[in-house]
């Protein structure tokens, strides 16, 4: 096999001249130029660009590109808000019930009046949250019935 043909079908990089850099030693074999010490050494490889101080550094396209959208039915989203929304309307209404009996009294005693205020405060507290809940539930909505009109923003 003839190595100096096979070397020559090769492509290289057009940045780096091999003559410069390779010379031909025995049998043919291209091998590194061997720099004396005296003489100025020379760039096998291209200089890296130094990052410039006044541009900001962001990663390259593959890494801040984002997803297409997904198309997926009106329904299937309006199901999704309102099963979220009323988990988190349920979990609301167990934790107050939850509250009111860890105050409460024990069995065969009487509410005292800092229990009753107590537990008045735990149901007042989960009501507004329940109410939170609930208006951001038709707030989805709306946006939700909104955007299939092709409405995405209010001015």
């Amino acid at each position: 096999m003839d190595t100096s043909n096979s070397a020559k079908k090769r492509t290289m990089s057009p940045s780096i001249d091999t003559e410069a850099h390779y010379k031909k030693g025995k049998n043919g074999i291209k091998r590194l130029k061997v720099e004396e010490p005296d003489a100025e050494p020379q760039a096998i490889r291209p200089k890296r660009e130094e990052p410039n101080d006044e541009e900001p550094m962001f990663p390259l396209p593959p890494f801040r590109q984002t997803p297409g959208p997904i198309s997926v039915s009106q329904s299937y989203i309006r199901r999704l808000i309102l099963e979220h929304w009323n988990a988190e309307i349920w979990y609301c209404e167990k934790a107050k019930k939850l509250g009111q009996l860890e105050i409460g009294p024990a069995p065969g005693l009487r509410l005292t009046i800092i229990q009753a205020s107590l537990q008045r405060l735990v149901a007042e507290r989960w009501d507004a949250e329940v109410k939170r809940c609930e208006e951001a539930k038709r707030a989805q909505l709306l946006e939700l019935l909104l955007a299939a009109h092709g409405i995405t923003r209010l001015v």
